[in-house]
Parts: C-alpha cells; structure tokens; sequence
C-alpha cells in the first residue's frame, strides 16, 4: 500500500497537535481523514470512516488512549500508534504482544513515526492476507471432506470405487450445472437422512 492510499485517522486533546501532526503526515503523502479530541468521538469515526490507521495520544477526552486502543485492537478495525510517554508505557503492556499496535516514546522523530506508519500499515496488510488465505484453506479442506465422505458413501452404497464415485460427482455436478459440494451434500442427505 503506498503512501497516498494509507488512510490515517488523529486522536488528542491537544488540538494543536492535532494540527501539527495531520499537517505532517498530509505532508508526507498519507491520507488524514479523520480527527477528534474525544475518546469516543475517536471510536465513532473509526467505525464510520474504517482507516487504515488511528494514531492516537495517550491523553483523550473521555477515554484514554489505552482504553481507546484497547477497543480498537480486540475489534480489529485497524492498526493503532499510541503517543505515549515514559510513564504511561505500562498502562500498555497487554497490548504489546499485538502486531497492529505499536507505543511509541513522545517525543519521537518524524522519520520514526513515518516508518512505524508504513511497517504498522503492511504487517497489517499482510496478516489480513494471510488470514484470507487461511479462510481459503479452510474453506477448501471443509469442500474436500464433504466430497470425500460422499465418495465415500457412494462405495458403501452402491459398490463403486473411489474413482467412479468421484466421476459419478463429477458428471452430475456438470449435467445439473451445480458445484461438487452441493452434489455431495445430496448424496450424504440422500443415504444419512
């Protein structure tokens, strides 16, 4: 994901930080699309406009900004920076283990920040493709069990092989213009009722 398509979304009390940082990133080619110094108001947009990224302070009207990532995070709606200072790290440490959250120390350097942005936006770039690709594999794993244990009944049933059971799917799936899985869904209704 480039830079211009990252879709970022500010949270502080500050308001002029607020402006500096917004100013900052739109400077460096991402996509500020949202801001708030509430901690709900915060909430709100993010379920509204579905960021790429929060970056947030740990200082929010409201709700802090642990109790504010904390949501954020259990519902995955998208990777979180907290700006945070040294005392306020451990408020953090049940969120450490996330690889879409990242505390980082305030002050910071701009060239820390961008480059937390961009590795933050593609680990979680690629752990939704990676669970996507997982869906997949479970998807494909369920559709070969379900054929398998109508071949499988089909041998039992009516003496054929395993590979004239599979032609047998096969050729029906083709003549009714209907998937193999919903042929052997058929055949395991038909004999377990």
């Amino acid at each position: 994901m480039d830079a211009m398509s990252t879709r970022v979304i500010i949270g502080s009390s500050n308001e002029k930080i607020i402006k500096q940082l917004g100013l900052f990133l739109i400077e460096n080619g991402l996509n500020v699309i949202g801001e708030a110094t509430s901690g709900h108001d915060l909430l709100r947009k993010v379920h509204t406009v579905y960021p790429d990224l929060a970056i947030v302070d740990y200082k929010l009207k409201g709700m802090n900004g642990h109790e504010l990532s904390e949501i954020i995070i259990g519902e995955r709606l998208c990777p979180v920076i907290a700006l945070i200072s040294h005392g306020e790290i451990e408020h953090f440490i049940n969120l450490s283990q996330e690889p879409t959250f990242v505390p980082l120390i305030k002050p910071c350097s701009k060239q820390m920040l961008i480059g937390t942005v961009d590795l933050l936006v593609k680990t979680s770039k690629s752990i939704e493709m990676l669970e996507k690709q997982l869906d997949q594999l479970k998807t494909k794993t369920n559709t070969d069990a379900v054929i398998e244990k109508a071949k499988q009944l089909l041998n039992e049933n009516m003496n054929l092989t395993e590979e004239e059971a599979h032609r047998r799917i096969q050729k029906q799936s083709m003549d009714k213009g209907i998937s193999k899985i919903k042929i052997a869904e058929a055949i395991i209704l038909m004999y377990e009722g």
